[in-house]
């Protein structure tokens, strides 16, 4: 039985590490491709969780989330611009730019169309479990870009990974502080728990290697 929500997430995270971590990436140029598509249209998934959310403390949470995704106000430092800054300096660039499989753009939007169904306690762990392997994924892209012959002080000074190192601990400290509201209104934890599962098989399928593009 599930305690806490740090039991949640190491089950999260362990999950993750299993499925993709562990096998590591077999292709750079198409774990890329997918991150770099995930990473321009992740906030529609804080905006469907969002929209499921009627506390306005954990509302306020989950857009703080979106909005340091899309730069804190400044366009030019949307994470998604700024990945691609650096995706740009690969010699394999033209490769990674190419358009996704459409099977995980269906699978994509299905998800976005499930999470506008979920309920308030399931929307937040979804976001949870997004958030949970956060600094597994760094690692695997910083092994990515490296692979397609970005010189490793490069992928470690560029603003894409100082920004991510600075808020990965914050997005997941929102998470908690949500789960901490939410559970001081009755929530149970193996709701949460349900959609966090549901975040992480989502990851698993958009950047692991069960799926060939």
């Amino acid at each position: 039985m599930l305690l806490s929500i740090e039991n949640i997430e190491d089950v999260l995270r362990l999950e993750f590490r299993k499925q993709v971590v562990e096998p590591g990436i077999q292709d750079a140029v198409t774990f890329l491709r997918r991150w770099s598509y995930l990473s321009s249209q992740v906030v529609r998934l804080h905006g469907a969780a969002l929209a499921r959310i009627h506390i306005p403390d954990i509302q306020y949470l989950l857009a703080e989330i979106a909005y340091g995704e899309c730069g804190s106000g400044n366009k030019s430092k949307i994470h998604s611009k700024l990945l691609l800054e650096l995706i740009n300096q690969s010699p394999n660039a033209q490769l990674i730019t190419q358009q996704i499989d459409p099977f995980l753009a269906q699978f994509f939007e299905h998800t976005i169309s499930h999470l506008s169904q979920m309920s308030q306690d399931e929307a937040i762990g979804f976001i949870v479990g997004l958030e949970a392997p956060a600094y597994d994924i760094l690692h695997l892209l910083k092994q990515s870009f490296i692979a397609v012959d970005i010189p490793e002080i490069d992928v470690l000074q560029s603003e894409y990974f100082i920004i991510h190192d600075a808020v990965e601990k914050e997005h997941q400290q929102s998470g908690h502080e949500a789960i901490e509201i939410i559970m001081a209104n009755g929530c149970q934890l193996s709701k949460i728990h349900k959609g966090g599962d549901y975040a992480i098989n989502f990851l698993i399928t958009m950047v692991g290697n069960t799926v060939v593009v």
